[in-house]
Protein backbone atom coordinates (compact mmCIF):
# COMPACT_ATOMS: atom_id res chain seq x y z
CA UNK A 1 0.00 0.00 0.00
CA UNK A 2 2.77 2.45 0.97
CA UNK A 3 4.65 1.56 -2.18
CA UNK A 4 1.58 2.25 -4.31
CA UNK A 5 1.08 5.60 -2.59
CA UNK A 6 4.69 6.60 -3.30
CA UNK A 7 4.24 5.65 -6.97
CA UNK A 8 1.15 7.84 -7.29
CA UNK A 9 2.79 10.74 -5.45
CA UNK A 10 5.86 10.51 -7.66
CA UNK A 11 3.67 10.49 -10.75
CA UNK A 12 1.87 13.68 -9.74
CA UNK A 13 5.09 15.46 -8.78
CA UNK A 14 6.43 14.67 -12.23
CA UNK A 15 3.26 15.97 -13.85
CA UNK A 16 3.44 19.25 -11.93
CA UNK A 17 7.07 19.68 -12.99
CA UNK A 18 6.11 19.12 -16.61
CA UNK A 19 3.31 21.65 -16.22
CA UNK A 20 5.77 24.39 -15.31
CA UNK A 21 7.69 23.72 -18.51
CA UNK A 22 4.52 23.47 -20.54
CA UNK A 23 3.07 26.74 -19.30
CA UNK A 24 6.23 28.57 -20.31
CA UNK A 25 5.99 27.22 -23.82
CA UNK A 26 2.21 27.43 -24.15
CA UNK A 27 2.05 30.71 -26.05
CA UNK A 28 4.55 29.63 -28.66
CA UNK A 29 2.72 26.34 -29.08
CA UNK A 30 -0.54 28.16 -29.73
CA UNK A 31 1.18 30.22 -32.39
CA UNK A 32 2.52 27.11 -34.09
CA UNK A 33 -0.43 24.75 -34.62
CA UNK A 34 1.69 22.24 -36.55
CA UNK A 35 4.00 21.52 -33.63
CA UNK A 36 3.68 17.76 -32.91
CA UNK A 37 1.88 16.70 -29.77
CA UNK A 38 3.60 14.93 -26.95
CA UNK A 39 2.18 12.54 -24.40
CA UNK A 40 3.23 14.99 -21.67
CA UNK A 41 1.08 17.78 -23.09
CA UNK A 42 -1.93 15.50 -23.36
CA UNK A 43 -1.41 14.22 -19.83
CA UNK A 44 -1.07 17.67 -18.26
CA UNK A 45 -4.34 18.93 -19.70
CA UNK A 46 -6.31 16.33 -17.80
CA UNK A 47 -9.69 15.60 -19.39
CA UNK A 48 -8.81 17.62 -22.51
CA UNK A 49 -6.42 17.42 -25.47
CA UNK A 50 -3.51 19.85 -25.46
CA UNK A 51 -3.95 23.23 -27.25
CA UNK A 52 -1.82 22.23 -30.27
CA UNK A 53 -4.11 19.28 -30.89
CA UNK A 54 -7.19 21.48 -30.92
CA UNK A 55 -5.69 23.90 -33.40
CA UNK A 56 -4.72 21.19 -35.83
CA UNK A 57 -7.73 18.95 -35.44
CA UNK A 58 -10.80 21.09 -34.95
CA UNK A 59 -10.48 24.02 -37.33
CA UNK A 60 -13.78 24.78 -39.01
CA UNK A 61 -13.80 23.96 -42.71
CA UNK A 62 -16.31 25.98 -44.75
CA UNK A 63 -17.99 25.11 -48.06
CA UNK A 64 -15.89 26.33 -50.97
CA UNK A 65 -18.30 29.06 -52.22
CA UNK A 66 -18.31 30.83 -48.84
CA UNK A 67 -14.86 30.07 -47.49
CA UNK A 68 -13.51 33.48 -48.43
CA UNK A 69 -16.17 35.17 -46.31
CA UNK A 70 -15.27 33.31 -43.14
CA UNK A 71 -13.06 34.65 -40.40
CA UNK A 72 -9.43 33.62 -40.19
CA UNK A 73 -10.40 31.31 -37.32
CA UNK A 74 -12.77 29.47 -39.60
CA UNK A 75 -11.94 28.66 -43.20
CA UNK A 76 -9.07 26.25 -43.55
CA UNK A 77 -10.08 23.91 -46.34
CA UNK A 78 -13.11 23.36 -48.55
CA UNK A 79 -15.67 20.64 -47.94
CA UNK A 80 -16.02 18.13 -50.80
CA UNK A 81 -18.85 19.10 -53.14
CA UNK A 82 -20.59 15.77 -52.56
CA UNK A 83 -20.82 16.56 -48.85
CA UNK A 84 -21.66 20.24 -49.29
CA UNK A 85 -25.04 19.44 -50.80
CA UNK A 86 -25.95 17.26 -47.84
CA UNK A 87 -24.80 19.82 -45.28
CA UNK A 88 -27.07 22.50 -46.72
CA UNK A 89 -30.12 20.59 -45.51
CA UNK A 90 -28.86 20.35 -41.93
CA UNK A 91 -29.43 23.06 -39.35
CA UNK A 92 -26.94 24.05 -36.67
CA UNK A 93 -27.74 25.58 -33.29
CA UNK A 94 -25.78 26.87 -30.32
CA UNK A 95 -27.14 26.79 -26.78
CA UNK A 96 -24.87 28.52 -24.29
CA UNK A 97 -25.14 28.40 -20.50
CA UNK A 98 -21.92 30.34 -19.96
CA UNK A 99 -23.63 33.54 -18.84
CA UNK A 100 -25.87 31.94 -16.19
CA UNK A 101 -25.21 30.33 -12.82
CA UNK A 102 -23.37 27.02 -12.53
CA UNK A 103 -24.28 26.57 -8.88
CA UNK A 104 -26.87 23.79 -8.80
CA UNK A 105 -28.40 25.16 -5.60
CA UNK A 106 -29.03 28.59 -7.13
CA UNK A 107 -29.88 28.01 -10.79
CA UNK A 108 -33.20 29.10 -12.24
CA UNK A 109 -35.10 26.01 -13.34
CA UNK A 110 -38.33 27.80 -14.19
CA UNK A 111 -37.02 29.84 -17.09
CA UNK A 112 -33.24 29.54 -17.50
CA UNK A 113 -31.86 32.32 -19.63
CA UNK A 114 -30.06 30.28 -22.27
CA UNK A 115 -28.33 32.16 -25.05
CA UNK A 116 -29.51 30.52 -28.25
CA UNK A 117 -28.13 31.18 -31.73
CA UNK A 118 -28.35 29.73 -35.21
CA UNK A 119 -25.00 28.77 -36.71
CA UNK A 120 -23.85 28.59 -40.29
CA UNK A 121 -21.34 25.96 -41.34
CA UNK A 122 -18.44 28.30 -40.59
CA UNK A 123 -19.61 28.74 -37.00
CA UNK A 124 -20.90 32.29 -37.45
CA UNK A 125 -23.80 33.10 -35.14
CA UNK A 126 -27.20 34.62 -35.78
CA UNK A 127 -29.07 35.48 -32.56
CA UNK A 128 -32.16 33.39 -31.93
CA UNK A 129 -34.31 32.46 -28.95
CA UNK A 130 -36.13 29.58 -27.31
CA UNK A 131 -39.33 30.28 -29.22
CA UNK A 132 -37.63 29.78 -32.58
CA UNK A 133 -35.75 26.74 -31.28
CA UNK A 134 -39.02 25.11 -30.25
CA UNK A 135 -40.99 26.24 -33.30
CA UNK A 136 -38.54 24.52 -35.66
CA UNK A 137 -38.89 21.11 -34.04
CA UNK A 138 -39.94 18.40 -36.46
CA UNK A 139 -41.03 14.85 -35.68
CA UNK A 140 -39.44 13.63 -38.93
CA UNK A 141 -36.09 15.31 -38.34
CA UNK A 142 -33.65 14.15 -35.62
CA UNK A 143 -32.13 16.76 -33.33
CA UNK A 144 -28.74 15.77 -31.92
CA UNK A 145 -27.36 17.59 -28.87
CA UNK A 146 -23.57 17.51 -28.60
CA UNK A 147 -21.88 18.29 -25.26
CA UNK A 148 -18.12 18.91 -25.18
CA UNK A 149 -15.63 18.09 -22.45
CA UNK A 150 -13.50 20.18 -20.10
CA UNK A 151 -11.35 23.23 -20.88
CA UNK A 152 -13.18 24.62 -23.89
CA UNK A 153 -13.79 28.34 -24.06
CA UNK A 154 -16.76 29.67 -26.04
CA UNK A 155 -15.06 29.84 -29.43
CA UNK A 156 -13.31 26.48 -28.98
CA UNK A 157 -16.63 24.84 -28.09
CA UNK A 158 -18.14 26.01 -31.38
CA UNK A 159 -15.14 24.95 -33.44
CA UNK A 160 -14.99 21.56 -31.74
CA UNK A 161 -18.73 21.05 -32.13
CA UNK A 162 -18.69 21.81 -35.84
CA UNK A 163 -15.66 19.59 -36.40
CA UNK A 164 -17.42 16.67 -34.71
CA UNK A 165 -20.58 17.46 -36.69
CA UNK A 166 -18.68 17.17 -39.97
CA UNK A 167 -17.15 13.85 -38.94
CA UNK A 168 -20.60 12.50 -38.15
CA UNK A 169 -22.32 14.05 -41.17
CA UNK A 170 -19.90 12.45 -43.61
CA UNK A 171 -20.59 9.06 -42.03
CA UNK A 172 -24.37 9.22 -41.99
CA UNK A 173 -25.87 6.06 -43.48
CA UNK A 174 -28.54 7.90 -45.51
CA UNK A 175 -29.27 11.45 -46.63
CA UNK A 176 -31.57 12.05 -43.65
CA UNK A 177 -31.20 15.74 -42.67
CA UNK A 178 -30.85 16.55 -38.99
CA UNK A 179 -30.37 19.41 -36.56
CA UNK A 180 -27.06 19.66 -34.70
CA UNK A 181 -27.10 21.46 -31.34
CA UNK A 182 -23.84 22.46 -29.66
CA UNK A 183 -24.26 22.72 -25.89
CA UNK A 184 -21.66 25.24 -24.72
CA UNK A 185 -21.06 25.17 -20.97
CA UNK A 186 -18.54 27.08 -18.80
CA UNK A 187 -15.58 24.73 -19.02
CA UNK A 188 -12.76 27.11 -19.91
CA UNK A 189 -9.49 26.61 -18.04
CA UNK A 190 -9.54 28.43 -14.70
CA UNK A 191 -6.85 26.70 -12.69
CA UNK A 192 -4.44 23.82 -13.06
CA UNK A 193 -4.75 20.08 -12.83
CA UNK A 194 -6.86 18.59 -10.06
CA UNK A 195 -8.56 21.71 -8.70
CA UNK A 196 -9.80 22.67 -12.17
CA UNK A 197 -11.13 19.20 -12.92
CA UNK A 198 -12.95 18.96 -9.59
CA UNK A 199 -14.50 22.37 -10.12
CA UNK A 200 -15.82 21.32 -13.54
CA UNK A 201 -17.11 18.04 -12.11
CA UNK A 202 -19.24 20.08 -9.71
CA UNK A 203 -20.57 22.18 -12.59
CA UNK A 204 -21.87 19.15 -14.41
CA UNK A 205 -24.70 18.96 -11.87
CA UNK A 206 -26.09 22.34 -12.90
CA UNK A 207 -25.56 21.50 -16.56
CA UNK A 208 -27.43 18.22 -16.18
CA UNK A 209 -30.38 20.07 -14.65
CA UNK A 210 -30.37 22.65 -17.45
CA UNK A 211 -30.26 19.88 -20.02
CA UNK A 212 -33.15 18.08 -18.33
CA UNK A 213 -35.21 21.28 -18.47
CA UNK A 214 -34.60 21.56 -22.22
CA UNK A 215 -35.40 17.90 -22.78
CA UNK A 216 -38.84 18.36 -21.25
CA UNK A 217 -39.59 20.53 -24.28
CA UNK A 218 -38.14 17.97 -26.66
CA UNK A 219 -40.43 15.35 -25.13
CA UNK A 220 -43.50 17.61 -25.19
CA UNK A 221 -42.95 18.21 -28.92
CA UNK A 222 -42.26 14.52 -29.67
CA UNK A 223 -38.90 15.62 -31.06
CA UNK A 224 -36.65 12.65 -32.02
CA UNK A 225 -33.50 13.32 -30.04
CA UNK A 226 -29.97 12.00 -29.75
CA UNK A 227 -27.43 13.01 -27.10
CA UNK A 228 -23.65 12.81 -27.56
CA UNK A 229 -21.23 13.58 -24.74
CA UNK A 230 -17.45 13.45 -24.52
CA UNK A 231 -15.72 13.13 -21.13
CA UNK A 232 -17.62 15.41 -18.71
CA UNK A 233 -20.16 15.84 -21.49
CA UNK A 234 -21.16 12.23 -20.87
CA UNK A 235 -21.66 13.02 -17.19
CA UNK A 236 -23.94 15.93 -18.14
CA UNK A 237 -25.95 13.63 -20.40
CA UNK A 238 -26.49 10.97 -17.73
CA UNK A 239 -27.29 13.59 -15.10
CA UNK A 240 -29.76 15.30 -17.42
CA UNK A 241 -31.63 12.08 -18.19
CA UNK A 242 -31.67 11.16 -14.50
CA UNK A 243 -33.11 14.56 -13.54
CA UNK A 244 -35.67 14.33 -16.35
CA UNK A 245 -36.96 11.11 -14.78
CA UNK A 246 -37.35 12.80 -11.40
CA UNK A 247 -33.91 12.08 -9.99
CA UNK A 248 -31.95 14.34 -7.68
CA UNK A 249 -28.87 16.04 -9.13
CA UNK A 250 -26.83 18.43 -7.02
CA UNK A 251 -29.57 18.25 -4.34
CA UNK A 252 -32.08 19.62 -6.83
CA UNK A 253 -34.94 18.25 -8.90
CA UNK A 254 -36.88 19.79 -11.75
CA UNK A 255 -39.88 21.92 -10.81
CA UNK A 256 -42.24 19.71 -12.82
CA UNK A 257 -43.51 16.12 -12.92
CA UNK A 258 -41.00 13.42 -13.83
CA UNK A 259 -40.84 12.18 -17.42
CA UNK A 260 -39.98 8.54 -18.06
CA UNK A 261 -40.00 6.63 -21.30
CA UNK A 262 -38.69 9.51 -23.43
CA UNK A 263 -36.47 7.00 -25.29
CA UNK A 264 -33.56 9.21 -26.33
CA UNK A 265 -30.56 7.70 -28.08
CA UNK A 266 -27.26 8.26 -26.27
CA UNK A 267 -23.67 8.27 -27.49
CA UNK A 268 -20.79 8.52 -25.00
CA UNK A 269 -17.08 8.84 -25.76
CA UNK A 270 -14.69 8.35 -22.83
CA UNK A 271 -17.38 9.43 -20.34
CA UNK A 272 -15.96 10.89 -17.12
CA UNK A 273 -18.79 9.51 -15.01
CA UNK A 274 -18.47 6.88 -12.30
CA UNK A 275 -18.97 3.40 -13.74
CA UNK A 276 -21.55 2.59 -11.02
CA UNK A 277 -23.70 5.68 -11.39
CA UNK A 278 -25.99 4.19 -14.04
CA UNK A 279 -26.65 1.05 -12.01
CA UNK A 280 -29.92 0.42 -10.18
CA UNK A 281 -28.49 1.96 -7.00
CA UNK A 282 -26.26 4.60 -8.63
CA UNK A 283 -26.41 8.39 -8.47
CA UNK A 284 -27.86 8.57 -12.03
CA UNK A 285 -29.92 5.39 -11.74
CA UNK A 286 -33.00 6.84 -13.47
CA UNK A 287 -31.07 7.88 -16.59
CA UNK A 288 -31.84 4.63 -18.39
CA UNK A 289 -35.55 5.31 -17.85
CA UNK A 290 -35.23 7.79 -20.72
CA UNK A 291 -32.82 5.90 -22.98
CA UNK A 292 -33.69 4.04 -26.16
CA UNK A 293 -30.17 2.67 -26.67
CA UNK A 294 -26.54 3.59 -25.96
CA UNK A 295 -23.32 3.65 -27.94
CA UNK A 296 -20.30 3.60 -25.62
CA UNK A 297 -16.72 4.10 -26.81
CA UNK A 298 -14.20 3.66 -24.00
CA UNK A 299 -10.47 3.20 -23.51
CA UNK A 300 -8.91 1.04 -20.79
CA UNK A 301 -5.57 2.77 -21.39
CA UNK A 302 -6.85 6.35 -20.99
CA UNK A 303 -4.24 8.00 -18.76
CA UNK A 304 -6.51 10.77 -17.45
CA UNK A 305 -9.44 8.47 -16.66
CA UNK A 306 -7.06 6.04 -14.99
CA UNK A 307 -6.81 8.54 -12.12
CA UNK A 308 -10.53 9.34 -12.05
CA UNK A 309 -10.66 8.36 -8.38
CA UNK A 310 -8.70 11.52 -7.58
CA UNK A 311 -11.45 13.61 -9.11
CA UNK A 312 -14.26 11.81 -7.33
CA UNK A 313 -12.20 11.55 -4.11
CA UNK A 314 -13.37 7.95 -3.76
CA UNK A 315 -10.49 5.44 -3.78
CA UNK A 316 -12.74 2.81 -5.35
CA UNK A 317 -14.21 5.00 -8.09
CA UNK A 318 -13.54 4.21 -11.75
CA UNK A 319 -14.74 6.05 -14.84
CA UNK A 320 -17.17 4.41 -17.24
CA UNK A 321 -14.95 5.66 -20.06
CA UNK A 322 -12.10 3.59 -18.59
CA UNK A 323 -13.82 0.38 -17.51
CA UNK A 324 -16.36 0.00 -20.28
CA UNK A 325 -19.88 -1.40 -19.75
CA UNK A 326 -21.02 -2.12 -16.23
CA UNK A 327 -24.48 -3.16 -14.96
CA UNK A 328 -26.99 -0.50 -15.98
CA UNK A 329 -30.49 -0.09 -14.59
CA UNK A 330 -33.32 -1.26 -16.86
CA UNK A 331 -35.35 0.98 -19.14
CA UNK A 332 -38.77 2.32 -18.21
CA UNK A 333 -40.49 -0.89 -19.41
CA UNK A 334 -38.16 -3.12 -17.42
CA UNK A 335 -36.19 -4.31 -20.45
CA UNK A 336 -32.41 -4.28 -20.68
CA UNK A 337 -30.85 -1.23 -22.30
CA UNK A 338 -29.30 -2.12 -25.69
CA UNK A 339 -25.64 -1.09 -25.57
CA UNK A 340 -23.15 -1.13 -28.41
CA UNK A 341 -19.67 -0.70 -26.93
CA UNK A 342 -16.09 -0.75 -28.14
CA UNK A 343 -12.75 -0.56 -26.38
CA UNK A 344 -10.71 1.88 -28.48
CA UNK A 345 -7.43 1.42 -26.59
CA UNK A 346 -5.64 -0.13 -29.57
CA UNK A 347 -6.27 2.93 -31.74
CA UNK A 348 -6.55 5.79 -29.22
CA UNK A 349 -3.67 4.68 -26.99
CA UNK A 350 -3.33 6.38 -23.62
CA UNK A 351 -4.78 9.70 -24.82
CA UNK A 352 -7.90 11.36 -23.46
CA UNK A 353 -8.49 12.91 -26.87
CA UNK A 354 -11.82 13.26 -28.61
CA UNK A 355 -10.28 13.62 -32.04
CA UNK A 356 -8.50 10.27 -31.70
CA UNK A 357 -11.85 8.49 -31.51
CA UNK A 358 -12.94 10.02 -34.81
CA UNK A 359 -9.70 9.99 -36.76
CA UNK A 360 -8.49 6.49 -35.96
CA UNK A 361 -10.03 3.08 -36.48
CA UNK A 362 -12.44 3.38 -33.58
CA UNK A 363 -15.04 4.61 -36.11
CA UNK A 364 -16.66 7.15 -33.80
CA UNK A 365 -18.07 9.08 -36.77
CA UNK A 366 -19.89 6.01 -38.02
CA UNK A 367 -21.06 4.95 -34.55
CA UNK A 368 -22.38 8.38 -33.59
CA UNK A 369 -23.97 8.83 -37.03
CA UNK A 370 -26.05 5.74 -36.31
CA UNK A 371 -27.91 7.80 -33.69
CA UNK A 372 -29.36 9.97 -36.44
CA UNK A 373 -31.35 7.11 -37.92
CA UNK A 374 -32.07 5.20 -34.72
CA UNK A 375 -33.51 8.26 -32.98
CA UNK A 376 -36.46 7.96 -35.39
CA UNK A 377 -37.08 4.38 -34.28
CA UNK A 378 -37.91 3.23 -30.75
CA UNK A 379 -37.19 -0.35 -29.72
Amino acid sequence: MHRRFREIATSWVAMISMLVVFQGANQSLRAEPNVPETDAELTINTFLPAPPEFLTATSVACPAPTASRCSNDGAISAVPSSLTAELKSDRLWLISTRSISSNACRINLRDPNFRISRLDHCGRQTPSDLNEYLATMDTTRPRIIYIHGNRRDASAAIAQGIWVYREIARNRPTDQPFDWVIWSWPSEAESILLSDVRKKAERTDAQGLYLAWLLTHHHANAQPTGLIGFSFGGRIVSGGLHALAGGVVGRRTLDQPPIRGAEFDVGMLAPAVDSTWLSSCGHHRYASQNMNRMVLLYNHRDFALKYFRMVSQDPHSQALGYTGPRPIAPRHDGTQLPIRSRDCANTVGNHHSEKQYYQNACYAGREMASLIESSLITN
